[in-house]
């Protein structure tokens, strides 16, 4: 049997005396390491489970895009020692889905081996079977675009290019490692289902489909470990020299404008090379992880943060009201270090009861987390271990924390002198408050209004410290808040400010301007306009950004530019407007002088002046004039996309009509985007409802803690007004007075804090991805929210206190004055 000594025996009946308050800041501590672990452990998991699937399925270190390239070129990179390469077709085309409304979808074509399996960026089968040896008409599809249009292996799809239609065997459901995040570009990094899918085609075929015989357009290539990647690109360019290709482009390209503008005249063509980091589906996971890590930490930072708070208060307070037993253990002869001690393990406890239980609530969430994440992107290999190094950090935090929070107040207690500490403590002597001052009529009140304000007043620390636990329950209610608030705000900038067409269509590749022309004459259609969008950088000295051109019509009514302070402008010849996130990193103003290049491609080079910024949340992309653009792309009468504005709803017979013209790939209506964004949403939504229930418990353990000693502390003081005949109703009265007096000065000081909590998120996680800009908005029903919500918690903490008050003995709590 382990003995028990007189300072455990004693920790033991303090826990048991204040198991209330123990159990809140437990229970605080448990729910901030919860949410670390569960969060940053499930950002460990997907990482892991995102490497773990690109090494299976051999995904390239390197990616090279060009017009043509002969196969016999990518012969000659496979023989580099320690390379595999690989090259594929990448095309865009029409997919028919056979339907009663004629209903077509823009398709991206990926070409792979026909008969043995691709060595960079392998496929991985959900279901069904690879191609069949032979030129066989067969393709495989992702699992999103064949969930969506209940498509399955067996099943046909027609594809068209051109003037020919071919119908084609679903052969099998596959993911493939370039394509985890389908997005048509980076400037549109949500692509739906229902108007854009990916298709994988053997290369025979796509060969066939494209006229492109012995040639590939994209190079993937796979490095063994002790390759050193710079030789080895040095070695590539010298075999894409060899044919024909003179200029190389990456993402963060150096070359001057005077070398680019020889190179035209010379005709050089240019290719794109860019490593894995920066390939567009890798590139926008990759930042979807790190919005989650910075998630990770910015909010059990915050729980921890209020978790020290706390135990400072309830071991300060403690302290306090323990002054005749610490000095009756001083003068029983114990040591300042062994009742420094006492008080510290009664922190240490709390710290590794509610760190073990939040260690244990957190693996729990985490393994729901990658679950449902994983199997929202269909990830085929799902890792989910528990990740000791997280909880162990998580645990010790817990621990520390709590620990460090009550040195103060133990520090104190440990040097009270036996004689001083036995001594009760003389009342604070009378005076008139600075409400008192200030507002001379308070005398006056009415006792539930006077003692409340003087109370808060003439006691400004006890009046300070529960305020900063409704500041932290208001501040982590707003952040919550914000971040529903952003994405409305995005889709409401996107969908009624900027967006007033019903629907784009997506031509077919390049098409014609012409086309809008057509469209606009049928019946049910108001009107059109034609745009045109081309893959280009955007440079300044050595600064660059990769992004998509797009010309529209000047004084459009169907797309209108926002600029950064809210108002609209328009595109004029000679000049550029760029989205904000691009001048920034350019460091570009008005007035300034940007220079274009393609991306690929010999034509299209251009200096140009900036005439304007704007701000587009979503996939931002500079803007010029339609026939600015077709001249700068060499396409005079080109277009690429058609909005339209219907005279009401569209009817059957009216897509069909649009679906049946050669040059249409799909048609993207604005109101089917709405509908995708919001079941995408889901998942955010759900985070934000978890954050908001851990901020309101959060709080709600908090203020309990401190509204609990605040009437303990008070009991003898509660106890003379009952004694004079103040009823309970009186006394409950001028505690929820006060109370409430206290959570309003909580709230004013917690709703400035969330707003710059909320403005430094949005911030970083901005900072984490590249064509996104958000902007910290805080709708004023979240403040509302917030505010109602800390007064909520400011109610339901406060009932047990005032019902304990209500059933104290008055003989036992006036008796002495040490109770």
């Amino acid at each position: 049997m382990v003995a028990i000594n007189n300072l455990q025996r004693k920790l033991i009946r303090d826990m048991g005396g204040s198991k209330a308050q123990f159990g809140a800041v437990a229970a605080v501590i448990a729910i901030g390491i919860a949410a670390f672990v569960g969060v940053y452990a499930s950002y460990q998991n997907l990482h892991v489970s995102y490497k773990y699937t690109y090494d299976v399925l051999a995904m390239g270190d390197y990616f090279i895009t060009v017009d043509y390239l002969p196969e016999r070129a990518v012969r000659e990179m496979d023989d580099i020692p320690g390379v595999r390469a690989a090259g594929q077709i990448v095309g865009n085309v029409k997919l028919d889905l056979e339907t009663e409304s004629g209903e077509r979808v823009e398709g991206r074509v990926v070409s792979l081996p026909s008969d043995t399996r691709p060595i960079v960026s392998d496929i991985t089968l959900e279901s069904g079977d690879y191609f069949t040896p032979g030129n066989k008409r067969e393709v495989l599809l992702p699992p999103l675009f064949a969930e969506f249009h209940n498509l399955a292996p067996g099943d046909s799809l027609a594809i068209e290019h051109g003037a020919s239609k071919t119908s084609y065997r679903i052969a099998g459901i596959a993911l493939h490692p370039e394509y985890l995040w389908v997005s048509k570009s980076a400037e549109e990094p949500i692509a739906t289902a229902k108007t854009f899918g990916v298709i994988f085609m053997p290369q025979q075929r796509a060969e066939d489909t494209f006229g492109m015989q012995g040639m590939v357009n994209q190079v993937g290539l796979a490095f063994d470990d002790d390759v050193v990647v710079d030789d080895v690109v040095a070695q590539v360019k010298r075999i894409l020299t060899r044919y024909g290709i003179k200029n190389f482009t990456s993402k963060d390209d150096m070359v001057s404008v005077s070398a680019r503008k020889i190179d035209i005249v010379q005709g050089v063509r240019t290719a794109y090379m860019v490593p894995r980091e920066d390939q567009l589906s890798y590139e926008l996971l990759k930042a979807d992880l790190e919005g989650l890590r910075q998630m990770s930490f910015l909010f059990p930072v915050l729980f921890l943060s209020m978790a020290g708070l706390a135990i400072y208060i309830l071991l300060g307070r403690l302290v306090e009201s323990q002054r005749v037993q610490i000095g009756l253990m001083r003068a029983l002869g114990y040591t300042k270090g062994q009742v420094l001690g006492h008080f510290v393990e009664f922190a240490l406890v709390m710290g590794v009861l509610g760190s073990a239980v939040g260690g244990v609530l957190g693996y729990i969430m985490s393994s729901a987390l990658t679950t449902y994440y994983a199997g929202f992107l269909h990830l085929p290999f799902i890792q989910v271990t528990p990740q000791w190094g997280v909880m162990v950090v998580g645990v010790s935090v817990g621990t520390i924390v709590p620990v460090l929070a009550s040195i103060v107040p133990c520090w104190s207690s440990s040097r009270m002198k036996p004689a001083e500490a036995m001594r009760p403590p003389a009342p604070p002597a009378g005076h008139r408050t600075f409400i008192e001052i200030l507002l001379p009529f308070i005398p006056r009140l009415h006792s539930t209004f006077k003692l409340p304000l003087r109370n808060m007043f003439r006691h400004p620390r006890r009046t300070l410290f529960m305020a900063t636990g409704v500041m932290s329950a208001a501040a982590l209610i707003l952040v919550s808040m914000s971040m529903l608030d952003m994405v409305q705000d995005m889709t409401g900038t996107l969908f009624d400010k900027t967006q007033h067409y019903d629907a784009r269509i997506i031509l077919q590749g390049t098409g014609s301007e012409s086309t809008a022309t057509h469209i606009a004459h049928m019946d049910g259609v108001e009107a059109t306009e034609a745009l045109l969008d081309q893959p280009y950088r955007v440079k300044r000295g050595d600064k660059s950004q990769a992004a998509s051109i797009r010309g529209i019509v000047p004084d459009s009514v169907m797309y209108s530019l926002i600029t950064p302070d809210g108002g609209t402008t328009n595109v004029s010849e000679g000049g550029i407007i760029l989205p904000t996130f691009i001048s920034d990193k350019l460091d570009v103003d008005v007035g300034d002088t940007v220079y274009l290049e393609p991306l690929v491609g010999t034509v299209g080079e251009s200096e140009i002046t900036v005439i304007g910024l704007i701000s587009e949340p979503m996939g931002g992309r500079p803007y010029v004039p339609l026939e600015q653009a077709q001249e700068l792309f060499n396409l005079p009468g080109a277009a690429t996309s058609v909005f339209v504005q219907f005279h009401g709803e569209p009817s059957p017979e009216l897509l069909k009509r649009i679906y049946n013209i050669p040059e249409v790939a799909s048609i993207e209506q604005v109101s089917a985007f709405k509908d995708y964004m919001d079941e995408s949403m889901g998942a955010m939504y759900a985070m934000v409802g978890v954050m908001l229930a851990l901020s309101f418990g959060l709080g709600l353990a908090i203020v309990f803690n401190g509204v609990t000693v605040n009437v303990l502390e008070r009991r003898r003081e509660i106890a003379i007004m009952r004694a004079i005949g103040m009823s309970d109703r009186q006394l409950g009265w001028i505690i929820t007075m006060e109370n409430l007096g206290t959570a309003m000065i909580g709230i004013l000081m917690g709703l400035p804090l969330g707003y710059q909590l909320a403005k430094w998120l949005i911030e970083a996680q901005t900072a984490s991805m590249e064509n996104m800009s958000y902007t910290a908005i805080i709708y004023p029903r979240s403040y509302v929210i917030a505010a109602v919500c800390s007064i909520v918690i400011m109610l339901l903490s406060q009932m047990p206190a005032i019902r304990r008050m209500t059933t104290m003995s008055l003989p036992t709590v006036t008796k002495d004055w040490s109770e």
